[in-house]
């Protein structure tokens, strides 16, 4: 008897996504910094259960983020957190996500690296 097992997968590919982020003085009036760019990424997975995306501060620029363009408005700390999207079957998704930073105290204008690394998991 011939048996086989094919364990669940997930890449992850960036259509567009910003490779810095301008803070202006007025940003750092207001406490944060809206990312007019929207992150286009490319999602396969064989996975019938979902994927999880995470997301990994690099920075010390951000006290917290929310991530707009999934099922509902997320919002993370500092370091990042988890973001599951759940279905019944394998899939191949496209999304956009956008970022809305809350900038640390002591932040001063000018251009920073994009914050944060993204990542997907099947579950």
């Amino acid at each position: 008897m011939v048996g086989a097992t094919v364990l669940p997968v997930a890449k992850i590919q960036a259509a567009s996504a910003p490779g810095e982020i301008i803070v202006s003085a007025g940003d750092i009036r207001r406490g944060y910094v809206d990312v007019s760019q929207p992150t286009s990424l490319q999602i396969n997975s064989n996975s019938p259960n979902g994927i999880a995306l995470d997301l990994m501060s690099v920075s010390t620029m951000m006290t917290a983020v929310t991530v707009s363009g999934l099922d509902s408005e997320q919002s993370l700390g500092a370091d990042g957190g988890t973001l599951v999207q759940r279905w019944q079957r394998p899939q191949s998704i496209h999304l956009s996500l956008r970022f809305k930073f809350m900038l640390a105290p002591g932040l001063v204008p000018g251009r920073y690296p994009w914050p944060l690394r993204l990542d997907v998991r099947p579950l």
